[in-house]
């Protein structure tokens, strides 16, 4: 009998299990919770660390494995992916398979480490295969969401119905002549009753995905989307890494199944990235700096490969053009750079942009994956990627249904400062973060380190990280894992499984779950050893681990059923899209109920108000000046809410900072006359780092969060003072809402209006109070992204933005005397002592900025709804009244339709509620 290949995993491939820790039942990740993803393709198999105590995962990972297949959410009715009330298409179709000669990444790892014995079993292995089993295709739809209550199946079933309440209410309009003129009532609620038909819930959360060039953030992302070619891949300095890249769920608007946006930078932002390219392309040609950098070899290569990747994009942008030379950017005559940089400037504005570009943007379709690749490819092909702001394609993806936003973003180490500045305030936005790593830098990587540290200091408790590290599968480093118990069950299960009784199944079944028993322990090790290497960070405890295996996924369709299963699940993709569903559904649920609860019903109440004008004799005694004054009383409310937030900070915020303007300013120029006591070369790299670098003689320092020391500790309590005062302010705005709503409402009772418009106003309170809520939120959100940008000390920091040109200008410093001016230069710039006063005036101008924004858009629908109030009491007087009451057979079926959505509603919201009470109590 041949014995079964020898246990050495193919150390190409990717696998392994997730382990998520700290996530609340609400829908997002805990406020503190954090989650480092593992990739495995380059992994180091040489240690022969030892893991023995692997039997209590097998146990569980065994459960795991068939609790995924039967798609238990741990609610009382399972739920899947395809019970979802918007349940979308398949995805596209799968790569393609292998032939049926190749053989499988474990079989060509086998017989690669065991000679020819093995190299020909795995040969004899493939031909039992093809005989005895057929692909499969795994379906995404079958996996398990998470256990949240908008996943519950029978919360589902009531989105269902409450649709098709809608839907026939539509569809009964559409036959009544009454509703066939858009201008009038019942026709507006026609469309309002189309729309929500097709109801699918606005929230969305955006999902940012960095990490280094070739750190696998496109296969991630191809893999999560179940689109193997959809997702470019690239090497440094290419296109891929330059700009944002956004995966949006197809909307019912987008026609084709793929819809790519290509929307271009600005003037403003063309200029930005000119300059810094040109920046970055002549650091390198410096008078002095290989001399310089002679014992820095480090700092030389990054500049070196900036230089490149700036002369390629600038080559990139302005094929053949004799401005672009190498010569020519070179020039070091007095006043060259803003000469080139001009001339740059000029002929950026002579660009021709594609055919159907429309307002700064350039659209298409596509019919697959990937087609849609080639179109973008295409495009960025034209030269025309480094002015790129961003690239949103649209599709129908299992992973994006429930409204996440996958973001693939530019790399910090790949690109200028232009790009690195705008990919940190779009992660600022972002509501989760999976950083891209390789397992064998993951611990010590300083770039994970950098991603971990500031977005720790950016949101605090607000946002949750996610990490993600790709690891390659390897026996050799836990050897141990083979003599422990369940190790030698899992060996005697594979000899059974290849042995005469057995089945190409049933071994490939074997295989796989022996393989991922060493993967599933390297796994645990590493995720012991990242929480170790951050257990002296804030919310350390909570940070969630996920270890991935794209090439596992890709290529386990072609296996038997159970090994195919038992390979994707080992993949641990499948873990990582219900942890994406998981942080898009408290969101989810919230607009649905708002859905069932507020609009639905108001739909239905529009109708009964309708109805009711047939009833009632003219409405004369409404006065028109009660609606107008409750919408200038809101408004006034809004403007006064406004008002009291610019009280706000410039009561605990601005107030604070001019006070200790002085201070801190003295303060910084401290700390500038320590830096003078340093060896010229590393002042000057440390300015080439824009403040923030590491020496063997001096280590890791950050200039720019020196400066700020004694503005951040005179300003600890502050910022926290100002949240819990916007908090109360919000209070304040939605009580003094519902104050004014209330009293007008008082005032139509008492005109005795008819219940369904009473009950009609009642509905839209709640809607606005509904938006009132969330603009609050994101109001406080964004004050809390001001606060990052003036305390902190990152790329895109207030402080940072003020120091580069001096930065710059000492870098730029050369010969004999060098220290001298730098010192005097760095000095000329703090003695001015206007530091906190410019980052003062920001705060103060992009608070403002936001408020006005904020306020405007609460206003907005604050006027919609009383125009909206105002028609249906127009409703009861005038021709379109007595055109009503001159056809009671339209009236009569509209009565009919109306009924029954009411008696279909009653009993929703009755479920609704049940659901609701058995989820609070479970």
């Amino acid at each position: 009998m041949r014995r079964p290949p020898n246990p050495v995993i193919d150390e190409s491939s990717e696998a392994s299990d997730s382990e998520r820790e700290t996530t609340s039942r609400s829908g997002t990740t805990s406020p503190d919770g954090y989650t480092i993803v593992v990739n495995v393709d380059q992994a180091d198999t040489e240690d022969t660390s030892v893991m023995t105590n692997s039997a209590n995962w097998v146990q569980a990972r065994m459960a795991q494995l068939d609790l995924s297949r039967r798609g238990n959410s741990g609610l009382e009715t399972p739920s899947t992916a395809r019970d979802l009330y918007d349940a979308t298409p398949g995805a596209s179709p799968s790569p393609k398979p292998r032939h049926r000669g190749e053989k499988s990444d474990l079989e060509l790892s086998s017989g690669e480490s065991n000679g020819n014995q093995l190299a020909d079993y795995a040969v004899t292995a493939m031909q039992r295969l093809c005989l005895d089993t057929a692909p499969r295709q795994y379906s995404i739809k079958d996996e398990a969401l998470p256990l949240e209550p908008y996943f519950d199946q029978e919360f589902q079933n009531c989105l269902k119905t409450g649709k098709a309440i809608a839907g026939a209410v539509c569809k009964d309009l559409s036959t009544c002549s009454l509703a066939t003129q858009s201008n009038t009532e019942l026709g507006r609620l026609r469309a309002v009753a189309d729309r929500l038909s097709s109801f699918e819930s606005p929230a969305t959360r955006f999902v940012g995905i960095v990490g280094d060039s070739a750190a696998g953030k496109s296969s991630l992302i191809n893999s999560l989307l179940d689109h193997p070619d959809l997702a470019h891949k690239g090497d440094h300095g290419s296109a891929v890494t330059s700009f944002v890249t956004e995966y949006h769920r197809r909307s019912p608007y987008h026609s084709a199944p793929f819809t790519i946006e290509v929307e271009y930078c600005n003037p403003e932002e063309i200029d930005e990235q000119l300059h810094e390219l040109l920046v970055s392309y002549r650091e390198l040609y410096q008078p002095g700096l290989e001399k310089e950098l002679e014992n820095n070899e480090q700092l030389y290569r990054e500049i070196e490969t900036k230089s490149g990747v700036a002369a390629s994009t600038l080559e990139s942008i302005f094929p053949k053009r004799p401005e672009v030379t190498p010569i020519h950017l070179r020039d070091e005559s007095e006043g060259a750079f803003e000469r080139i940089y001009g001339e740059l400037k000029r002929l950026a504005a002579l660009i021709e942009w594609p055919s159907g570009a429309v307002n700064g943007k350039w659209e298409a379709t596509a019919s697959s994956a990937s087609e849609c690749h080639d179109k973008v490819a295409h495009f960025m092909e034209q030269g025309l990627w480094p002015l790129t702001n961003i690239v949103r394609i649209y599709l129908s993806a299992q992973v994006l249904k429930t409204g996440v936003v996958l973001a693939d973003l530019p790399g910090y180490r790949d690109i200028n400062l232009a790009r690195v500045r705008k990919a940190e305030q779009y992660l600022l936005r972002c509501h989760e973060v999976f950083i891209v790593a390789n397992i064998n830098r993951v611990i010590s990587d300083q770039s994970v380190a950098k991603f971990v540290g500031d977005q720790m200091r950016a949101s605090g408790k607000r946002k949750s990280i996610t990490i993600d590290m790709d690891l390659p599968a390897a026996a050799k480093k836990y050897k141990g894992v083979a003599s422990s118990k369940a190790g030698k069950v899992a060996c005697r299960n594979r000899e059974n499984a290849w042995g005469p009784n057995g089945s190409a199944a049933s071994a490939q079944v074997a295989d796989t779950e022996y393989k991922y028993l060493f993967v599933s322990a390297r796994n645990i090790d590493v995720k012991k050893a990242l929480r170790s290497r951050y257990a002296g960070m804030e919310t350390s405890l909570s940070i969630n681990v996920f270890c991935i295996g794209n090439r596992d996924y890709e290529g386990a369709e072609y296996r038997s059923k159970e090994a195919h299963e038992r390979a994707i699940q080992g993949s641990c993709i499948p873990d990582l899209r219900r942890f994406c569903h998981s942080i898009v559904a408290s969101a989810q649920y919230r607009a649905s109920v708002h859905f069932l609860e507020v609009e639905l019903p108001s739909l239905i109440q529009s109708l009964e108000v309708w109805l009711s004008v047939s009833e009632q004799k003219a409405l004369t005694t409404i006065d028109p000046r009660i609606i107008r004054g409750l919408q200038s009383e809101l408004e006034q409310k809004i403007d006064d809410f406004a008002e009291a937030l610019e009280d706000a900070i410039l009561t605990h915020v601005l107030d604070y900072m001019s006070r200790h303007a002085r201070a801190s300013n003295d303060h910084a120029l401290e700390m500038s006359e320590e830096w003078t006591g340093w060896h010229w070369t590393s002042y000057k790299a440390f300015c080439r780092q824009n403040g923030d670098h590491c020496t063997g003689a001096i280590g890791s320092r950050s200039w720019n969060a020196e400066l700020l020391g004694h503005m951040n500790v005179s300003m600890t309590d502050h910022w926290p003072e100002l949240q819990g005062v916007l908090t109360t302010l919000d209070r304040q705005l939605q009580t003094s809402v519902a104050n004014a709503c209330r009293t007008v409402r008082a005032k139509l009772k008492d005109l005795n209006v008819p219940n369904p418009l009473l009950a009609s106003f009642r509905l839209k309170e709640r809607e606005l109070n509904y938006l009132l809520k969330d603009v609050c939120f994101e109001t406080r959100r964004e004050v809390q992204n001001i606060e990052f940008n003036a305390m902190g000390h990152h790329i895109s920091s207030y402080i940072l933005n003020l120091m580069i040109p001096t930065y710059r200008a000492c870098a730029a410093e050369n010969g004999k005397g060098t220290m001298a001016r730098m010192h005097q230069t760095m000095r000329r710039r703090l003695g001015r002592r206007d530091l906190f006063t410019l980052i003062g005036r920001r705060v103060e101008t992009e608070t403002s900025e936001l408020f006005d924004r904020e306020a405007d858009s609460v206003r907005n629908h604050t006027i919609e709804m009383c125009e909206a109030i105002k028609r249906q009491v127009k409703t009861f007087n005038g021709p379109e009244a007595e055109a009503r009451r001159r056809n009671p057979v339209e009236v009569k079926k509209v009565r009919g339709l109306a009924e029954t959505a009411r008696a279909k509603n009653l009993a929703l919201q009755k479920a609704l509620k049940d659901i609701k009470r058995s989820q609070s109590v479970g």
